[in-house]
């Protein structure tokens, strides 16, 4: 139906904002997909950093993007995981990693200062290892060290060393990651709401005064 030219106007900036709210709420979706993957850590291997079945954040990265301490998610089948696994770099293409039985982990001859593993220990294995790193690949441990399928579990196979290439995402604590998308999904919204609302009321009041008065009725009308 058509509507005054009066009206017009805010039909169509409420319309406009309508699209406007709807197209940056699609657009923070695409965003959220594209850059944070969410999953739960499926084994007490990375306790007391992450519980077993505790949901965890992590944000999509590239493999020349990790650093040495990260806690990533990567796709191991070679180890014959099923899914995606969470574990943490200890050391990088060229880095020197070694531990003994009983000893603390060292990185290029250095001991690494480890808070959180499980209990304090390091190791949890019977054997030691003493590996270097191929340039490109990864050398990761588990933070509950008695208890994480991990680099020393197949150091025949590349010195138990992964490709860096296999990395997805690196995880993060708290909400900080989550942040700028909820502000944003958030101010979407209430864009979106705010122009449906007007697009509503700008098409009633329209609709509302080109009403025609019924056959037969007389309209009253100011004389002069």
């Amino acid at each position: 139906m058509p509507v005054r030219r009066a009206n017009r106007k805010a039909l169509i900036v409420s319309c406009a904002v309508l699209a406007a709210g709807v197209l940056l709420v699609l657009s923070d979706i695409v965003a959220f997909r594209m850059n944070i993957q969410l999953l739960s850590q499926p084994s007490d291997a990375m306790r007391p950093t992450f519980e077993h079945d505790s949901k965890i954040v992590a944000e999509r990265i590239e493999g020349n993007q990790v650093r040495r301490g990260d806690v990533v998610v990567i796709d191991i089948p070679q180890w014959k995981f099923s899914g995606s696994v969470i574990k943490r770099v200890i050391g990088v293409g060229g880095d020197r990693a070694s531990c003994a039985v009983q000893g603390k982990v060292t990185v290029n001859g250095k001991p690494l200062d480890e808070p959180y593993v499980l209990n304090g220990v390091t190791n949890g294995l019977l054997r030691d290892y003493d590996v270097i790193v191929p340039p490109g690949r990864l050398f990761l441990l588990g933070d509950n060290r008695v208890d994480s399928l991990d680099s020393r579990f197949h150091l025949d196979m590349e010195q138990g060393t992964v490709p860096a290439s296999a990395v997805s995402a690196r995880t993060t604590t708290g909400a900080g990651a989550l942040m700028p998308y909820e502000v944003s999904f958030g101010a979407g919204l209430i864009i979106a709401l705010a122009g449906l609302i007007g697009t509503v009321i700008a098409w009633a009041k329209g609709r509302r005064r080109i009403v025609p008065a019924p056959s037969g009725i007389a309209v009253p009308h100011d004389w002069p």
